[in-house]
């Protein structure tokens, strides 16, 4: 009566702790972006309006910075598996007329070999992933084509990145808006290096040439992967935070929004992406859709799966040791063990 009971208190352990993994994985992988979902201020547009996603240090993982084998290949999965969740409810949530990437795109596109940026553009492909309605508009960061500590942006990371991304620096029209990007990463060092300087130059150069470029009737919108306070200024260059900062300079008034990263692995407690609504007049409804937290639910299922494997252990243990005295038992019956007795 006791093994029977023992047996089915086993059987019930083993398919709870089952069913608990399962559920945590559910609310994981799919329940927790319901429920940020659920959260999110999705802006009113209208006919005229300029709709733009933003997404911000994307930072897909490469291979220097990660531990090798299927380790690694875990943790780059898990990564592009979270931001491919992220960006698609996004994306369906909004339908933008434009999603701008707004920079340190890769992790390692700074240091990356042209095969492995082959490969880390087509997983960004894979990722981001959006139908030829919506525009697609790429900001360079450091760790895309470097300019910050050590990292010498160089001419090849440039034209490496716009053979992908498009210009560094250019003029997007849409509607009766124009959006500018800048190359801001260029502009990180006060002094910038001997073999930045052509690259600087050429961004110096837009900027100063910038208004004959641009239609005295559309909305400006600028965008870049530096905040403007930090430009040739700082080299803690903080972009995790979402922040609203207003400039003045001389007769121009303007306000910034910073975006958050959209990726965990920057070890932030605030991620998201964000949208923006302009309209005609240069009014803007702007809102930060955070994204869950991962960190929190890989420790879950590890826990999980731990107790998951556990409960039959001590069950193998009991079927082990059984099989092992039918064995000893009946080694000492058998008929040989006999005769060498009577020997």
């Amino acid at each position: 009566m006791l093994k029977k009971c023992l047996w089915y208190w086993y059987i019930f352990s083993l398919t709870v702790s089952l069913v608990l993994l399962v559920a945590v994985v559910f609310v994981g992988e799919f329940g927790c972006f319901l429920w940020a979902f659920l959260t999110w201020r999705i802006p009113d547009k209208s006919r005229d309006s300029l709709n733009l996603l933003l997404i911000s240090d994307s930072q897909i993982p490469g291979y220097k910075g990660e531990r090798g084998g299927i380790q690694g290949h875990i943790t780059r999965s898990d990564t592009d598996w979270y931001l491919f969740k992220a960006f698609y409810l996004a994306l369906a949530s909004f339908s933008p007329d434009a999603v701008i990437h707004l920079g340190d795109i890769f992790d390692e596109g700074s240091v990356a070999t042209d095969e492995q940026y082959q490969e880390y553009k087509a997983r960004h492909d894979k990722i981001f992933h959006i139908h030829d309605r919506s525009v697609k508009i790429y900001v360079a960061g450091d760790n895309d084509i470097g300019g910050e500590w050590s990292d010498i942006l160089t001419e090849k990371k440039t034209l490496r990145f716009q053979q992908h991304f498009g210009p560094i620096n250019d003029v997007v029209k849409l509607k009766a808006f124009q959006i500018v990007k800048i190359n801001s990463a260029s502009l990180l060092r006060r002094k910038p290096f001997k073999e930045e300087r052509k690259i600087y130059n050429k961004t110096v150069d837009f900027i100063n040439n910038l208004s004959s470029k641009l239609d005295k009737e559309k909305v400006s919108i600028l965008v870049g992967h530096v905040p403007i306070d930090e430009i040739s200024v700082k080299h803690d260059v903080q972009l995790r935070k979402p922040d609203t900062v207003q400039h003045e300079f001389g007769i121009f008034t303007f306000t910034e929004y910073v975006v958050p990263t959209c990726s965990y692995r920057m070890g932030t407690k605030m991620m998201g992406a964000a949208v923006a609504v302009i309209g005609n007049d240069g009014s803007i409804t702007y809102s930060i859709l955070p994204l869950p937290r991962r960190y929190s639910f890989l420790l879950a299922y590890l826990v999980c799966l731990c107790v998951s494997l556990a409960i039959p252990l001590p069950g193998v243990m009991i079927f082990v040791i059984r099989m092992l005295e039918k064995n000893l038992m009946g080694i000492k019956h058998s008929p040989e063990v006999m005769k060498l007795k009577d020997l």
